[in-house]
């Protein structure tokens, strides 16, 4: 198993390569395990989805960064949500998110205050109860200002 803090660290590494003003945002682990099970392929041949979710207050903004769950490398090109082109964004029933861009992306996601990535390498686990709330609250804003 992944320690906390060492997949904390691997997670980061995804976001900064891709984002120039990486430092502005908090880090949280998202996943979209409706789309599959447990690291592998569901029935219908879609994997789960796996992301870094960057937030800021200031300007109001999320970045949804795919990453591949084998590697921890990047899974796709980052995609910035801002009050500009911000189609929807709403808590699902279950607790989950969606938010959508203007140009028609749409990202459904969960995140747990201990996030569990199964694989078939090794389990990974983060522990970002405190990043948590923190987000639960940026995203309640989030949505009202959609």
């Amino acid at each position: 198993m992944t320690s906390s803090d060492g997949f904390k660290d691997a997670l980061r590494v995804v976001f900064d390569s891709q984002i120039l003003n990486y430092g502005d945002y908090n880090l949280v682990y998202a996943a979209n395990e409706r789309n599959g099970g447990h690291g592998k392929e569901s029935q219908g041949g879609h994997p789960p989805k796996y992301y870094v979710v960057g937030y800021r207050w200031q300007p109001a903004e999320i970045v949804v960064a795919p990453f591949n769950a084998g590697t921890l490398t990047a899974g796709g090109n980052p995609t910035e949500i801002n009050m500009t082109n911000l189609s929807h964004a709403f808590e699902l029933p279950n607790g989950d998110y969606e938010v959508g861009t203007s140009t028609g992306k749409t990202f459904r996601f969960g995140v747990s205050p201990l996030g569990e990535m199964p694989c078939d390498e090794e389990e990974r686990t983060v522990d970002q109860r405190d990043d948590h709330k923190d987000f639960t609250a940026f995203m309640s804003a989030f949505v009202d200002m959609s």
